[in-house]
């Protein structure tokens, strides 16, 4: 097992119930939080490697660490694959099936 697989793992003592998202399953103008990266997409798929960690360990380099704010800025059409995500000053196009192993807290609307 990889040693990074311990600490980007979600954090038990955070409010469990904001329910956290695929980042896969968001569309253009959804923004939050990341709350973890994993090394099986949402349907329990591996993702990456043999070992199951290439993609988890590549998105955690460039960025996607919990806690830092991320935002979709644009779907190719048709399709929507892939996506262009802005995670802190920094934009990446990602292929749903990577961006299946990042969860993220969405952000709560603002009452008006």
């Amino acid at each position: 097992m990889d040693s990074h697989v311990a600490w980007h793992a979600l954090d038990p003592a955070v409010d469990a119930a904001i329910p956290v998202h695929s980042l896969a399953s968001l569309h253009k103008g959804a923004r939050g939080t990341v709350a973890s990266v994993g090394l099986t997409g949402t349907a329990g798929t591996r993702i990456g490697d043999v070992a199951g960690s290439t993609i988890a360990r590549r998105l955690l380099e460039v960025g996607f660490v919990p806690g830092e704010r991320v935002e979709v800025i644009e779907e190719i059409q048709p399709g929507g694959d892939p996506i262009a995500v802005r995670i802190g000053s920094s934009m990446f196009a990602l292929r749903r099936r990577e961006a299946q192993a990042v969860l993220v807290r969405l952000e709560q609307p603002e009452a008006v």
